[in-house]
């Protein structure tokens, strides 16, 4: 038998009664609270939404009170797997039925109906009242003595079997759409926490996360603090179920099963995890491809560690240096031929690892078409076919430390946790996947699961923004406006292919800068460490003097820095970022980084 609870339209019981399509026999009542989340008006509608805490203070624009983030309602039990079908039918796609923990008055599992992010333009910044529904509007749904329609708006919803279409009065979209976000200044004041005068140039690092994300994650920690073995153990109240449902909604976000990912404490966590795993794998010989140009340093380490501790296998890296701006189909010829002059030499490449997005410098990479090419040849895809790993708390904009990790249903058998943990075993392999591989990364050792569970808030958090292609565009097309003004500024130019060669810069851009690299005559190595020099100078001054930090980088032997542009940020940002490298790079040039 179920429990669940109500808070709008449902804790009327002949409404109930209703959409079960029978009396409330063997159901039981009580009055209940669910903590940390806020009930808000649908625009156009009688019925409301519940969303989480975080979520209702990016709606009110302000954190909420402690009565508004409560929520009264009915808890009912009893109700069977029939009942909960019919119930799932007339709350359609607007909601979906998640696991959470009331307040009758003990703490007690239940489930309820909430808001699905996807859908918080819908909602008003207003609470709403059942006091208020029964007055006013209760008569659409259980009718009076002298109403002809009883249950209406509850035989339209059921009529609709799960797909739900808002009332025509709903569908005016001055009425309906809540007003989107305006991203830039005032919208960090309001949901960030830098500090005063702080310019965050560079979301690419290490992230930011909101204020509601900051709020959720506090809340989690506190839950862990207030009860440790509960958080810890119980499975229908601690942190295991939130677990699973963010696996759950994450899965849908980026289009997989939940059994098909898994969430690390950051992405070098979870190459290192695949990596380490594949060990098994390896034979005598087998060769690793990546861009040794534009990896991220710790895979390139990463890659090497396995070399160097199997040294009985005899196996090597094959490098390919790319000197950006480059077209994509330089990459994809300059992969395509590496790879043939292994094969002609006898060797074996057994893995392609390449970024979708590379580190420095930050540019979009063919990664689709590159999967391909390595699935023609018999290798495994560090991409997305076979392993996938990215971090959360970078441009989801959720807590650090917090990634998430997609392994293929036929290589879900080979993969463990890092550290190895209660639940490891071997397991078989199967077309089908081993979805009992997510155990090994629910419990490896004691650490706080609070950032990642956070990720809720985010994805909540995004949805109040206007969603992933309205995030997108505006930082998108910010990056490439800022950039630009930036080597105007710099008298320099920025990291661009010509029309038709494949877009390099996704939200983050990268701009050389004025520095006059070493001779050619100077030995390499020397060159290198005075452009290192120049390069420490340029980021920590930043930090001292600035309140700012572009990241500095050496590619094809000259200085850049990568600009990052997010949601936070707006031109007049980039325009003081370009006066400071100006400045700074100036300061360079007058050789004052050698007296440091």
């Amino acid at each position: 038998m179920a429990a669940l609870f109500f808070y709008g339209t449902l804790m009327v019981p002949a409404v109930l009664e209703r959409v079960l399509g029978r009396k409330g026999t063997g159901l039981t009542t009580s009055d209940a609270v669910l903590d940390a989340h806020a009930r808000f008006h649908v625009a156009g509608c009688d019925y409301p939404a519940v969303v989480s805490a975080p979520a209702g203070s990016a709606i009110l624009g302000r954190a909420l009170s402690q009565d508004e983030g409560s929520v009264r309602g009915s808890l009912v039990t009893g109700l069977t797997p029939e009942d909960v079908a019919f119930l799932d039918e007339f709350e359609g796609d607007e909601y979906i039925r998640t696991s959470v923990v009331v307040l009758a008055p003990d703490a007690v599992p239940a489930e309820v109906y909430l808001w699905k992010g996807d859908r918080l333009h819908r909602l008003q910044p207003s609470l709403w009242s059942f006091s208020d529904f029964m007055r006013e509007k209760a008569h659409r749904w259980v009718g009076t003595s002298a109403d002809k329609a009883e249950y209406a708006e509850v035989d339209r919803r059921r009529a609709m079997g799960g797909k739900i279409t808002p009332p025509v009065d709903a569908a005016d979209s001055t009425a309906a759409e809540k007003e989107l976000p305006v991203f830039g200044a005032k919208f960090r004041e309001q949901f960030w926490q830098f500090e005063q005068g702080w310019n965050n140039i560079n979301h690419g690092s290490y992230g930011a996360a909101p204020t509601p994300v900051i709020k959720q994650m506090r809340e989690l920690t506190a839950l862990n603090a207030a009860a440790p073995d509960r958080w810890m153990r119980d499975e229908s109240l601690g942190y295991i179920k939130g677990l699973r449902d963010l696996r759950a909604r994450l899965g849908d976000f980026v289009g997989c099963d939940a059994s098909d990912i898994v969430m690390v404490g950051n992405a070098t966590t979870g190459v290192n995890a695949i990596l380490r795993s594949l060990t098994t794998v390896w034979e005598k010989g087998d060769k690793f491809l990546y861009f040794s140009t534009t990896i991220y340093n710790a895979c390139s380490a990463s890659l090497q560690y396995l070399v160097d501790t199997h040294p009985h296998l005899e196996l090597g890296l094959v490098p390919i240096q790319l000197e950006y701006p480059v077209s994509h189909a330089q990459v994809i010829a300059a992969t395509k031929k590496a790879i043939k002059d292994e094969e002609a030499r006898g060797g074996r490449i057994r893995l392609g690892f390449i970024d979708a997005l590379s580190s420095n410098p930050g540019v979009i990479v063919p990664w689709e078409e590159l999967t391909k090419i390595f699935r023609e040849h018999n290798i495994i895809s560090f991409t997305t076919a076979d392993f996938w790993v990215s971090n959360c708390h970078k441009w989801l904009l959720g807590h650090a430390g917090c990634a998430v990790m997609y392994v293929a249903k036929k290589n879900q058998h080979i993969i463990h946790s890092i550290p190895i943990g209660h639940y490891y075993t071997i397991r078989e392999p199967s077309p089908t996947g081993n979805p009992d591989w997510t155990s090994e990364f629910e419990w490896n050792g004691t650490i706080d699961w609070s950032p990642l569970l956070s990720i809720n808030a985010a994805l909540d958090f995004r949805a109040f923004c206007g969603g992933e292609k309205r995030i997108t565009d505006y930082c998108h097309t910010l990056a490439i406006e800022g950039g630009e003004l930036v080597a105007g500024i710099l008298g320099t130019e920025t990291m661009r292919n010509k029309e038709g060669e494949g877009e390099l810069v996704a939200n983050m851009i990268n701009v050389r800068l004025p520095i006059e690299p070493p001779s050619a005559s100077v030995p390499a190595a020397e060159a290198r460490r005075t452009m290192d020099v120049q390069k420490n100078y340029l980021q920590q001054t930043q930090i001292d003097h600035y309140q700012t930090m572009a990241p500095g980088f050496i590619h094809a032997g000259k200085l850049w820095v990568r600009l990052s542009a997010q949601i936070y940020n707006d031109i007049e940002d980039f325009r003081k970022i370009g006066d400071v490298l100006k400045e700074v790079c100036e300061k360079i040039e007058r050789g004052e980084h050698k007296r440091t």
